[in-house]
């Protein structure tokens, strides 16, 4: 299929295949190749040649990441393009409950019992997953980029201890959020794609926790679209700085000094893209020594399904609005375990 020199939200975005040096966040691979040129619907995206880490390049400023998510955000209900100075619309809050605050309870529940533990809510949305958490005895703080949603989850559902911090910033949470924590909970909303470093979030979010502690992760799985609806699986915003898979979700919580007790695609859990969910510990002791972040993981091509590789999938429209017919094998975690 091609398109005209023009159509920016077509095949305009088609990856050239051209190396491009850089510096990759997982692995720090200074070299990489480019898989989609940039458009109104995605960043130009560059694929480590080390690890295979999806990455815009370039990758926003603070000051830019800022201005984006205040000015040209939409896509949240608290954003203040949608909510403005008001709280999120109650319908929009009624879906969120339904879409994922459930389900995250089932996964935390799994693990944890949270009754009097401390508990990081780390992009808490309007703070349901956190007021289920805070009523089962937990003590719970809230880390959240967008005022709107804050609003409600002190206005409405009670919670106190509730921080604004913008996406840019997302790591600085210990400043108004000190630990150490029990438990963080990044379920409510897939968070890595949108920071400008996965990998400093996760190492304070490691340097947070207790040992033993938990952390239960989502993330979307750009190589896994289900509802997805354009030619690219990179068009999905400019926001996105980074699209995860399976394999770099891993290699991310290994390299901040993580024991992965989960990571997976979750068959209860979808949007554009199916979902991954992750559990994992922080060691007991600091001196359980850190695995190589790839190593004992699949090789790059065993990650992408045969009819479906990230270049591939720009020339396929047909293959991006079909629904895995079954959840792919598990690296990590015991794959009846739901």
């Amino acid at each position: 299929m091609q398109a005209d020199a023009g159509d920016t939200t077509g095949f305009a975005t088609r990856p050239t295949g051209r190396s491009e040096a850089g510096g990759c966040d997982l692995c720090g691979a200074g070299r990489g190749r480019v898989v989609a040129e940039a458009s109104p619907l995605n960043a130009r995206i560059v694929e480590c040649a080390g690890c295979g880490l999806l990455y815009a390049s370039p990758r926003m400023s603070d000051a830019e990441m800022d201005a984006f998510y205040e000015q040209g955000f939409a896509i949240d209900p608290g954003s203040r393009l949608r909510a403005g100075a008001g709280l999120p619309n109650q319908r929009k809050v009624d879906k969120e409950k339904r879409q994922s605050t459930d389900w995250a309870l089932a996964v935390i529940d799994r693990h944890v019992d949270v009754r009097g533990k401390r508990v990081l809510g780390l992009r808490c949305r309007t703070g349901g997953i956190s007021e289920a958490l805070a009523a089962r005895g937990a003590t719970v703080h809230c880390i959240e980029p967008f005022e709107a949603n804050a609003s409600y989850a002190r206005q409405v559902r009670g919670l106190s201890h509730v921080h604004v911090l913008p996406f840019s910033q997302l790591h600085a949470f210990g400043e108004t959020a000190p630990g150490p924590f029990d438990v963080v909970d990044v379920l409510a909303q897939h968070v890595l794609a949108h920071v400008a470093s996965p990998s400093r979030l996760l190492s304070e979010i490691h340097a947070a926790l207790v040992p033993g502690g938990l952390l239960f992760l989502d993330e979307k799985d750009v190589l896994h679209p289900a509802l997805h609806k354009t030619p690219s699986i990179f068009e999905s915003g400019t926001a996105h700085q980074y699209h995860l898979t399976e394999r770099t979700t891993a290699g991310y919580l290994r390299a901040a000094g993580f024991e992965i007790l989960r990571c997976e695609i979750d068959p209860h859990r979808m949007s554009d893209f199916r979902h991954i969910v992750s559990v994992a510990r922080k060691p007991e002791r600091a001196s359980e020594a850190r695995e190589p972040p790839m190593s004992g993981l699949p090789e790059m091509t065993e990650t992408v399904p045969s009819s479906l590789t990230a270049t591939a999938a720009l020339d396929c429209r047909p293959a991006l609005n079909q629904k895995p017919s079954a959840t792919p094998r598990p690296w990590f975690g015991p794959s009846g375990a739901r």
